[in-house]
């Protein structure tokens, strides 16, 4: 699956790809085993971002830049942040992702129940219908 983010890693797009995005990540995962069946809505308030291993004060507590107060992090021979893997979290509220998934699933129930009745209307007026694209 392909996992196309903006600039703050908020994820954008999955296996289409958008218009603008800033990085593209593929993983060996699907869109079922990561995401379950949350609509793209509920997806899109997900942070798909590389992780990196911090340094902490001998406290116990993340050492930042005296300066700009920004977390600091080991970095390897070549100056680079040692790389640790990949989190795939939400940044919006539960509540709100419950909600829209909520209102997702009610208007796809909506819209099956109206297509029926369009076939069944359809049906009985003599007139064929398209086969629905999904």
């Amino acid at each position: 699956m392909k996992i196309y983010v903006n600039e703050q890693y908020e994820i954008i797009a999955l296996d289409v790809e958008p218009e603008n995005y800033s990085h593209l990540f593929e993983v060996e995962r699907t869109r079922i085993e990561m995401f379950g069946d949350l609509c793209d809505s509920c997806i899109q308030g997900y942070k798909y971002e590389p992780q990196y291993e911090m340094l902490f004060n001998m406290d116990g507590t993340n050492a930042r830049n005296e300066k700009t107060g920004e977390l600091l992090y080991k970095l390897d021979e070549s100056g680079h942040k040692n790389f640790i893997g990949y989190a795939c979290y939400p940044f919006i509220d539960y509540k709100m992702l419950t909600l829209i998934q909520k209102q997702y699933e009610e208007s796809s129930k909506q819209l099956l129940v109206l297509s029926a009745r369009m076939a069944y209307l359809s049906m009985m007026a003599g007139i064929e219908m398209e086969a629905g694209h999904e």
